[in-house]
């Protein structure tokens, strides 16, 4: 009874937020003057100066997945982000390649840090704060106003993804239309947009939206009233189980970009309003995430400081300093916080049986503290010459200079948040990329297991496009190196050295996941029987022509009645003995051959 009990008052004591979402990326330098890329770091320290972040407070994203942003977006439009100079009709600017590179993972770690604040929101039933995001005018097939990914609707695409069907209202209190939002959701009535803005850009139809546009040189009464006139009833109508507030600072007076003229006062009238809403006096809150969305200018981060301010204390704080800057006291104060809490003080089970990790906690390193070391070691095990040597020791150098390549060079990048590339290039001043491989060492992708995810993997002979002999497979800008089984073992054979349970990896087109097999599998044994029974159907078919055929919809999923939509999901190659007994064990097969035979495709004619 004691230990129960016991379990009990851990139980009670966990945080229930607001919580906040924070990653050293979502600082970037870029050549608008009026972006405050430490906007979020000013909010942190202003909200620490006051003493209001404890452990378990803070807590930091992974950044978006490729198959996670396909919840959203087209293969053709991410496709194209990989062009040089594709950013500029999104940003109305040129960036260079690593400038662009920069930006699309920044965009891409805050998209995770607006993924992680619906988990923390629905798993906790909590307000949850990311201090980011807001990407609301990107679109399915494109981007624009700044925004690349739209965050709010891939997160919500993420919780269906996994069988959440609540409803969802998305109130967007940015000065601009949320139009790219509320495209994504045209035709689904379970989600509400909501958007009260200067001007309507697009179309403003949907199933469930209030699209209303307000013109410019408005104030706090015209504002406040409007606001007052319509969300109650959009509450009282939609009845959400989800809210996701963006909570833009450009409607502000002071701000660079904007045309309307709210004060601070006003702004924390509206914000306190919305809330109010979430969380009534009467009857349950409703589970909700904020995202900073727009504001710019070195004031835009005044409002966010005050709202958080008042949703930390209750306590309405407008003597907020005009400039604020973050010396090392702040960052030692806050490197504190941010390390991986005692159990205990966080409210994370010590047991670990809270699946999604909640409080991982960060650390100096990772928010881009002064004093924090970089990282110096691949993977963090070896030094840069050990790569290079094993390289060479490996024979992979060799192979490539018996294709012809003679004047290679290895790069090995450290400070890539989405793990450590190495990258051999060929040629002198014009040199172009041979082979890319981007790896990191992952805990927590799979319940008990450590891999080596295998983020990003290129190898490509530049020197011609396109062969008889030799024809482009989908995906394909040059040939491959034929290189591919070679570069396979060798990280087995890091697996084994790092002490991981194997590999892990994504294949973005059917050609490669069927490269895999046999020997990876999906973790989960129905996709395994179901991308089986699409083998049988295109079984005899030249790969190249079947992986066409998949990419152009002329395999028809019998079972659903549609033409099939290749999904990317996620393949490992098990190296501990113990964990290719689990695929080879009776549970998995049965239910493998199960999923295989209920699943039924054909091959359309051309």
């Amino acid at each position: 009874m004691w230990r129960r009990l016991k379990k009990f008052l851990d139980l009670s004591a966990r945080r229930t937020g607001p919580f906040f979402v924070i990653h050293q990326r979502y600082q970037i330098d870029t050549p608008f003057a009026h972006y405050d890329p430490r906007r979020p770091f000013r909010i942190l320290s202003f909200l620490e100066m006051r003493h209001l972040l404890r452990r378990g407070t803070l807590h930091r994203p992974r950044p978006a997945t490729i198959p996670q942003l396909q919840l959203v977006h087209t293969p053709q439009y991410l496709r194209s982000l990989e062009a040089p100079g594709a950013l500029q009709p999104i940003l109305g600017a040129h960036l260079d390649g690593r400038a662009q590179d920069r930006l699309l993972w920044s965009q891409r770690m805050m998209t995770g840090g607006t993924l992680r604040a619906v988990s923390l929101a629905t798993r906790r039933r909590a307000v949850a704060v990311n201090l980011g995001g807001g990407f609301h005018h990107a679109a399915p097939a494109g981007g624009s106003g700044f925004c690349v990914f739209n965050d709010a609707a891939i997160a919500v695409r993420a919780l269906r993804d996994k069988g959440w069907q609540g409803r969802v209202l998305i109130v967007d209190l940015d000065l601009h239309d949320g139009d790219g939002t509320r495209a994504v959701f045209a035709d689904d009535e379970t989600v509400h947009t909501f958007s009260l803005h200067n001007k309507t850009l697009g179309r403003a139809e949907a199933k469930a939206s209030t699209c209303i546009a307000l013109g410019a040189g408005i104030g706090d009464r015209q504002y406040l009233t409007a606001l007052r006139a319509h969300l109650p009833a959009v509450f009282a109508a939609h009845r959400p189980d989800l809210v996701i507030y963006l909570a833009g600072s450009d409607p502000g007076a002071r701000d660079k970009l904007g045309d309307w003229h709210i004060s601070l006062d006003g702004m924390l009238a509206r914000d306190r309003f919305v809330m109010d809403l979430v969380r009534p006096a009467q009857g349950p809150s409703t589970p909700c995430v904020i995202l900073l969305a727009g504001g710019y200018g070195l004031h835009a981060w005044r409002h966010g400081a005050a709202f958080f301010h008042w949703l930390l204390s209750g306590r309405q704080e407008i003597d907020i300093p005009l400039e604020m800057e973050l010396p090392v006291g702040h960052y030692r104060r806050l490197s504190k916080l941010m390390s991986r809490p005692d159990p205990a003080l966080s409210g994370r089970p010590a047991d670990g049986d809270d699946a999604d990790g909640d409080d991982w906690g960060l650390s100096a390193e990772e928010l881009g503290m002064p004093g924090a070391p970089p990282s110096t070691l691949f993977l963090g095990t070896f030094s840069r010459y050990a790569v290079e040597y094993a390289m060479v020791e490996f024979g992979l150098m060799k192979r490539l200079h018996r294709l012809g390549f003679k004047e290679l060079r290895t790069h090995i990048d450290l400070d890539d948040p989405l793990g450590h590339t190495i990258r051999v290039q060929n040629g002198g001043e014009h040199s172009l990329v041979v082979m890319e491989l981007k790896l990191r060492v992952d805990r927590q992708a799979l319940p008990g297991r450590g891999v080596l995810v295998i983020e990003w993997l290129l190898l490509q002979d530049h020197r011609s496009r396109y062969e008889m002999s030799r024809p482009l497979l989908p995906g394909q800008k040059h040939p491959g190196l034929g290189l591919l089984r070679h570069v396979t073992a060798v990280l087995v054979v890091l697996c084994e050295r790092l002490d991981l349970d194997g590999l892990y990896f994504t294949p973005s087109h059917y050609h490669l996941a069927s490269l895999a097999r046999p020997l990876a599998m999906s973790p989960d044994p129905v996709r395994e029987g179901r991308f089986r029974a699409l083998q049988n159907a295109l079984k005899g078919i030249e790969l190249r022509r079947a992986g066409l055929a998949v990419e152009e919809g002329r395999v028809r999923n019998e079972t659903k009645g549609r033409p099939l939509v290749w999904e990317p999901t996620p393949l490992v190659i098990p190296v501990r003995p113990d964990w290719k007994a689990e695929f080879a064990a009776p549970a998995y097969q049965e239910a493998l051959q199960e999923a295989e035979q209920a699943s039924s495709f054909a091959l359309l004619p051309e």
